[in-house]
């Protein structure tokens, strides 16, 4: 037996007013179609609802079920407006992984404008490293990542964000300094390098023997900074790894095919998004075309 939801609510209705008409002044509908509701829901019942009568007084089978039918529209009308409230972005929550770097340059401001729009939508970002967001998003522990293309999983689709440009991090004493000219790998051999995450993602030949013979991996950014800035050695990263000018080190561009690096979002493939997480994820692409421009 399938009921309709509406005939309950006027069953309600009407037993809280006591009268027909007053029960179809509040629903916005003719006497006869809400007494004729509710005929058709005691015939589809079996049982009658109100006893015959000018005052429109439940039957003991109707005070039985009064609350049960109460607590069943109540739960109906909680999550038609929520289903609602989230389809029309008024509520929701996103979850996003992203790579420190765009996390820190980037992300703040779309936030920041998200947060404006869409007051009553949660956000929970967690950064981690490349391979790692690609994980969260497998996974499903977030709704999309923002990281690299490298090695990216066949499950997972990649839409173009920025060109993030690659570059030697050192001391503005150290002999590499002197140039502002892109830096070949040949120039790193005669210095100390100090590897991180980033170097997984370098594809050029060349670089190949200056990375086996490097002696010390700090992956924490902030970590390596500070082993940079003390004189341990030199170190690749790019530019947005930085967080904007730092007057105690140098950026030098690096040379040939690991000079940039493409950042973008990461999902799910052939998986429509949930409606905040949409939201964002427009913001964030909106946000990527300006920087272009």
């Amino acid at each position: 037996m399938a009921l309709k939801i509406q005939p309950l609510r006027y069953f309600l209705l009407v037993a809280q007013t006591h009268s027909y008409q007053a029960a179809a002044t509040l629903c916005a509908r003719s006497q006869p179609a809400v007494s004729l509701a509710i005929r058709e829901l005691e015939n589809q019942l079996g049982q009658a609802l109100f006893e015959p009568g000018r005052h429109a007084q439940l039957t003991p089978f109707g005070r039985e079920h009064y609350a049960q039918v109460k607590a069943l529209v109540d739960h109906h009308e909680r999550v038609e407006q929520s289903l609602v409230n989230s389809a029309q972005r008024r509520i929701g929550q996103v979850a996003l992984a992203s790579i420190p770097s765009y996390a820190g340059q980037r992300l703040p401001a779309v936030l920041v404008h998200f947060a404006h729009e869409y007051p009553q939508i949660e956000v929970s970002v967690q950064d981690d490293t490349a391979e790692q967001v690609q994980r969260w998003v497998v996974e499903r522990r977030v709704d999309f990542g923002i990281g690299t293309q490298f090695a990216l999983d066949p499950e997972l689709g990649f839409e173009h964000l920025a060109e993030d440009q690659m570059g030697v991090v050192c001391r503005p004493d150290h002999p590499l300094a002197a140039s502002t000219q892109p830096c070949a790998w040949n120039e790193l051999a005669a210095y100390t390098l100090i590897t991180n995450g980033t170097f997984r993602e370098v594809n050029d030949p060349e670089a190949q023997a200056i990375l086996d013979g490097a002696r010390f991996h700090v992956p924490n950014i902030v970590s390596l900074l500070a082993m940079v800035r003390g004189g341990l050695g030199i170190t690749l990263l790019p530019a947005l790894s930085l967080f904007g000018r730092q007057p105690d080190l140098i950026f030098r561009p690096l040379a040939g095919p690991s000079a940039s690096r493409d950042i973008g979002l990461i999902s799910p493939l052939h998986e429509t998004p949930r409606p905040a997480a949409a939201a964002l994820m427009a913001l964030i692409k909106a946000q990527a075309q300006q920087h272009k421009s």
